[in-house]
């Protein structure tokens, strides 16, 4: 009983409407006078029995000719082993029916106009969140988003080489290495080219005549001879 209607309390009547007694109508936002103060939920006996077994609560509705029943939800919950009650309480549904049960719940275009003002409503959609893979929740992020907070190497993590160095200019590319790894892999003409002018000063005439004549010319217009 509270004077603050949340979320939380739209998404237990739907629970206790669809997985409570046959034997019982359950009404919610009940008044108990002229006055504002109202009961949460109102659980009436109906007049007709119903043998199908409760689904949820399943030790409290034979309690029910009793004036008071106080329940707390997580023993409860643990007790008969219910996943959807669970999610009440503070912990998380563990299985997928409960999971499914839930996103049923805010997928329901009534249901969830009726929650999303509601005080609570973000709590029951973290709730959701985080009952659900990372896959999943990363799935309805466009990729800037997805990787928006992370430092640069776990943006990185993953690529295969040639993507991560996509775009650099070709000095961004070599700055780090060691001279010997950034000349790897190149034919020796090609390494001769990437040395400075006063090594390639040092090279006789003589054997700049062994080389090719497109090397040959490109060292010559370096050195000036």
């Amino acid at each position: 009983m509270g004077s603050t209607r949340t979320a939380w309390h739209v998404l237990l009547v739907a629970l206790l409407s669809q997985r409570g007694s046959r034997r019982f109508e359950v009404r919610s936002e009940v008044p108990l006078s002229t006055e504002p103060l109202r009961a949460d939920y109102l659980l009436l006996r109906k007049s007709a029995e119903s043998s199908e077994p409760a689904g949820t609560l399943r030790r409290l509705w034979d309690l029910l000719a009793f004036a008071l029943v106080v329940v707390e939800i997580d023993p409860v919950a643990e007790a008969e082993d219910d996943d959807m009650l669970r999610l009440f309480g503070h912990g998380e549904a563990r299985t997928r029916e409960g999971r499914r049960w839930l996103a049923q719940q805010l997928g329901a275009e009534e249901m969830a106009m009726e929650m999303q003002d509601l005080e609570g409503f973000e709590e029951v959609i973290r709730k959701l969140v985080a009952t659900l893979p990372p896959e999943q929740v990363l799935a309805a992020y466009a990729p800037e988003q997805r990787m928006a907070g992370l430092p640069p190497e776990q943006r990185m993590a993953g690529l295969p080489p040639e993507q991560r160095m996509a775009g650099l200019p070709p000095e961004q590319r070599m700055a780090g290495l060691p001279p010997e790894q950034r000349v790897a892999g190149l034919p020796p003409e090609q390494v001769l080219l990437a040395m400075p002018d006063d090594a390639l000063r040092a090279l006789s005439d003589a054997y700049l005549e062994t080389l090719s004549a497109e090397t040959r010319a490109a060292i010559r217009a370096r050195i000036g001879r």
